[in-house]
């Protein structure tokens, strides 16, 4: 889709000469407008970023959840430029993209389910702020399993069925073992199971949108107490 107006700028003025529209497997948009502008005008006429394509465009179509990313300059003769503004967002009044799944086998994970990690890939309206509060717990090795934080995986994200755990999470209690030189007769052992949880997690800010990627895999401890 394109437009295509015919006439010079006058002072603090653009022109829109055409529009160019794409959009990513992950539904995210994007829309180039390229204008000409007068030279001595750059400074002026160039949006903020963020600033929504309602605000600034010249298009007759305009869209609330648009927003600047990207402005570029091209100097042409006549004391002319030629100005893109690249915008990236929505074009759609309201809702998300549906979530892509993708499975990625890996040696090492899997327990009662296949080896592999599960990597979900979505647009959220949230900021970075508030999603990072879904970091799961740190603490590296070294940190007590019983003080770490899990975020299991969702049912689903933006209307996309998630895998299901391969069984429900599980904490068998108090089991005894056996007596050895290095277990007593009261020590014991404790499995925790915790089905699919939240191993990382990737938030990029694109205008008002954020593009999340997350990655889930099975997970147990086991605790020796004696």
């Amino acid at each position: 889709m394109s437009a295509v107006i015919v006439g010079s700028p006058g002072s603090g003025k653009k022109v829109l000469r055409r529009n160019e529209f794409s959009t990513q497997r992950n539904g995210l948009e994007f829309i180039n407008e390229i204008y000409t502008i007068r030279t001595a005008d750059r400074p002026t006429l160039q949006p903020a970023f963020d600033t929504l394509h309602k605000n600034y465009s010249e298009s007759a179509t305009k869209y609330a959840r648009m927003a600047v990313e990207n402005v570029g300059f091209k100097e042409m003769d006549g004391d002319l430029t030629e100005m893109t503004v690249s915008y990236v967002g929505l074009t759609s009044a309201s809702g998300l993209p549906r979530a892509l799944v993708s499975i990625i086998p890996q040696m090492d994970k899997g327990i009662y389910g296949p080896p592999c990690v599960i990597s979900v890939e979505y647009i959220s309206d949230k900021s970075v702020a508030v999603l990072s509060r879904r970091l799961p717990g740190g603490g590296g090795s070294s940190a007590f399993a019983i003080n770490k934080p899990r975020v299991p995986i969702p049912s689903e994200i933006n209307g996309t069925a998630l895998p299901r755990n391969p069984r429900d999470p599980f904490n068998t209690g108090s089991n005894p073992t056996q007596v050895s030189a290095f277990f007593g007769p009261s020590a014991y052992t404790v499995n925790n199971y915790f089905g699919l949880v939240m191993e990382s997690l990737q938030v990029q800010e694109r205008g008002i949108f954020s593009v999340v990627v997350e990655e889930y895999a099975e997970a147990e401890e086991i605790l020796f107490v004696g």
